[in-house]
């Protein structure tokens, strides 16, 4: 009997320093009172999608241009090509938009621009929650709609 006291005595002592040893890991912060389920993370292509659906929305807008000009002339995006006319970029955790965009001529710029920056502003915060600091309206060039275009022709 005192071999078996001693022996579990030894397996308990052991038991115990192993608990000591082991880290224990923290406790996860509560947010509101509840854990987080995870980690949300939403791709720049899908922040692209969002603001390009809203500039072409705005009336006025006759495409989305690339950044860059062509021999000083504005380039209009094909459809597949679109998210390359917004730009975004992450500041002290608000966002920051750079659009790009070709506008009809012999409307105001300014109206169509603010109209732009407030639309683009509102679709994105309601959708991914996060702040919108600035949107930046890039006007790289003025031309005629097409509706203007084939009404003209029809005219002559």
């Amino acid at each position: 009997m005192p071999c078996e006291y001693i022996t579990r005595r030894l397996v308990l002592a052991s038991i115990r320093k192993k608990r000591r040893r082991m880290s224990r890991t923290p406790a996860i912060p509560l947010q509101n009172g509840v854990r987080p389920l995870g980690k949300i993370e939403v791709l720049p292509n899908a922040i692209h999608t969002i603001a390009v659906q809203a500039i072409s929305e705005c009336y006025g807008v006759v495409g989305i241009t690339a950044p860059r000009l062509h021999y000083g002339q504005p380039v209009i995006l094909d459809p597949q090509h679109l998210n390359q006319g917004v730009q975004v970029r992450m500041v002290n955790d608000h966002m920051v938009l750079d659009v790009y965009v070709a506008l009809e001529y012999g409307l105001r710029i300014s109206e169509i621009a603010h109209n732009i920056m407030s639309s683009v502003k509102f679709s994105v915060e309601k959708m991914l929650g996060v702040p919108v600091a600035q949107v930046n309206v890039n006007v790289q060039g003025l031309s005629h709609s097409a509706a203007q275009t084939s009404a003209s022709k029809s005219a002559q």
